[in-house]
């Protein structure tokens, strides 16, 4: 783990938003783009603005994105990185990283919810995939299944902890690893000892409603994680 854990602010919909993470102190705010599952999904025209002059770091998250409109989202917005909510095809990761070496690319790896089992033989292979195609970041989120339809970030549901830290420490990656999944300011900081990432990722746990930040919450949830 860092010194001090990296935050991003995710699922940001507003200039106003994404200056307040700045201001408390985020690494990063992500605008989730073009996500039908999402409530606080952007087009990538209405997404410009969030990209242009951005306070810090700007994140597109994506969704089985057609490789067409991603290369789009990328020559119209120039984000920070790219960050992929689904297993995203190696061939592709590097296809772009060959095309675009200033746009980092990162890849969520879901973990089922708290209680449910966990492959760790797939999730080693999937890790070590996606290290060998050259992928930036790795973020261990958690997976939900809401009125019967799989959800993939802004859930708000915190996987085991335990098994993340286990499954970190059985891997072997200069990559960095960071967490999500249910992570707010009352249980960031046993998230942080707990698992030890490098970062903390997260948007429902400091919002007043889905796609409006709660300017309190994301103050304690940062003077929390920067301790």
């Amino acid at each position: 783990m860092q010194e001090t854990c990296g935050v991003k602010i995710c699922g940001t919909t507003s200039i106003h938003d994404a200056k307040m993470a700045a201001e408390y102190g985020a690494d990063y705010f992500g605008v989730v783009v073009e996500v039908d599952f999402s409530p606080r999904s952007l087009t990538i025209e209405d997404s410009r603005p969030l990209f242009e002059n951005p306070p810090i770091d700007a994140v597109a998250l994506v969704f089985n994105m057609e490789a067409d409109r991603l290369h789009q989202l990328i020559e119209t917005l120039s984000p920070a990185a790219v960050q992929f909510l689904h297993l995203e095809k190696v061939s592709l990761i590097r296809k772009l990283k060959k095309q675009y070496p200033k746009v980092q690319l990162w890849q969520s790896i879901h973990l089922p919810e708290a209680g449910k089992d966990v492959d760790f033989n797939a999730f080693k292979d999937s890790v070590q995939m996606y290290v060998d195609a050259g992928i930036d970041l790795l973020i261990f989120d958690t997976v939900a299944v809401l009125k019967g339809v799989k959800k993939f970030g802004g859930t708000g549901l915190v996987s085991d902890w335990g098994v993340v830290k286990e499954l970190m420490d059985q891997i072997e990656t200069s990559v960095p690893v960071w967490l999500a999944g249910g992570i707010n300011p009352d249980n960031v900081r046993k998230s942080i000892q707990t698992v030890q990432p490098e970062g903390v990722d997260l948007c429902s746990g400091v919002e007043a409603i889905p796609g409006e930040k709660d300017p309190e919450k994301v103050r304690r949830l940062i003077e929390q994680a920067k301790l």
